[in-house]
């Protein structure tokens, strides 16, 4: 019996010296994680603009209402079908920033 306690008591030190070593050697080094760009929430996404106008693009598969943000007051909300394009009119100087869902 004397024999078999040995045994387990030198299995136990063992198990208890190796967890704090591999614990110290996986955290000794860090490993960055690669930058994941998030997706932009919502369906409506800012397309082309030019001088009075701007696009509004529908990502997804069913019908949205979206404006955009712009210097200002924000045009009014429009319809878009799935998957479609809309063009909303802007004021003299208006620079759109992004499109949003109403």
């Amino acid at each position: 019996m004397n024999r078999l306690r040995s045994a387990l008591v030198m299995a136990a030190a063992g198990a208890l010296l190796a967890v704090p070593a591999a614990m110290g050697t996986a955290s000794a080094a860090p490993v960055a994680a690669p930058a994941v760009k998030a997706p932009e929430p919502g369906c409506a996404k800012l397309g082309a603009s030019g001088q009075w106008w701007a696009d509004i693009h529908n990502v997804c598969g069913h019908t949205i209402s979206a404006s955009m943000e712009v210097d200002g007051f924000d045009p009014s909300c429009i319809q878009i079908g799935p998957g479609g394009v809309g063009r909303i009119g802007l004021d003299v100087g208006d620079e759109p920033y992004y499109a949003y869902e109403c």
